[in-house]
């Protein structure tokens, strides 16, 4: 409904005002303050912690809002740059530790090394999809139904998984180290769109593996496994 306006002794009166046509009046005549100083500090807003504030002052707490705002997405950007430079460093260090290994106990040595002394690794879990074989004491092959029971939605994905598990996604992968295990990275390795398995990188840290973490340089690392794991595997 169209508010009937009069202007009245320096205001703007109507009988059916309301809020939206105040705003489009306003939005409408940009000018509508200038000249009208008076009226700027005349008009009361509620505020949490003073009562009430001036129009002017509301517009000033207003603006230093967006001030810590922008300042703190800035922070994030800038903490999540650095991480994101630290993760590739590691990654690209790791692959390259794989690539150099001519016999497959200097393979599975130099992927635990670099990430129990890169990634803060406390627990980390290898599985591939198969007959059931203890390769190692982290690698393990397991076939694809008993895989799927308790990790699924992991094994499946097309990405990795960075944060917290499931309990029972964490106690599976992890097993007698799953109490150490605050933050994990499990990435599903896949050749020519075969999936082969995954590895599980478990942190004592909450805050290392987060969902917001850029996954792009881990997934090389998943990628390098998928091409130089299987000549590594026992037959």
């Amino acid at each position: 409904m169209k508010a009937d306006y009069k202007y009245e002794n320096g205001y703007f009166m109507s009988k059916e005002l309301i809020d939206k046509d105040v705003a489009a009046y306003l939005l409408a005549n940009p000018d509508f303050f200038v000249d009208r100083d008076s009226l700027l500090l005349k008009i009361q807003v509620p505020h949490k912690s003073k009562g009430t504030i001036s129009l002017v002052e509301k517009q000033l707490d207003v603006i230093r809002d967006r001030q810590k705002e922008t300042k703190r997405q800035l922070k994030v950007f800038v903490e999540n740059a650095e991480r994101n430079k630290e993760i590739f460093d590691k990654s690209r260090k790791l692959i390259l530790s794989m690539m150099a290994a001519k016999k497959s106990s200097e393979f599975f040595a130099a992927l635990e090394k670099e990430l129990k002394r890169d990634f803060r690794c406390k627990a980390n879990s290898l599985i591939f999809l198969g007959e059931p074989k203890q390769i190692n004491h982290f690698t393990s092959r397991l076939p694809a139904a008993s895989a799927r029971k308790y990790v699924g939605p992991l094994l499946g994905s097309q990405v990795p998984t960075l944060g917290m598990l499931r309990p029972r996604e964490q106690d599976f992968l992890f097993q007698a180290q799953s109490e150490k295990v605050k933050s994990a990275a499990v990435l599903p390795i896949r050749d020519k769109n075969k999936s082969l398995g995954m590895l599980a990188i478990g942190s004592s840290d909450s805050e290392y593996f987060t969902p917001d973490l850029d996954f792009l340089f881990i997934s090389f690392i998943a990628e390098t496994l998928g091409k130089l794991l299987p000549k590594h595997l026992p037959k």
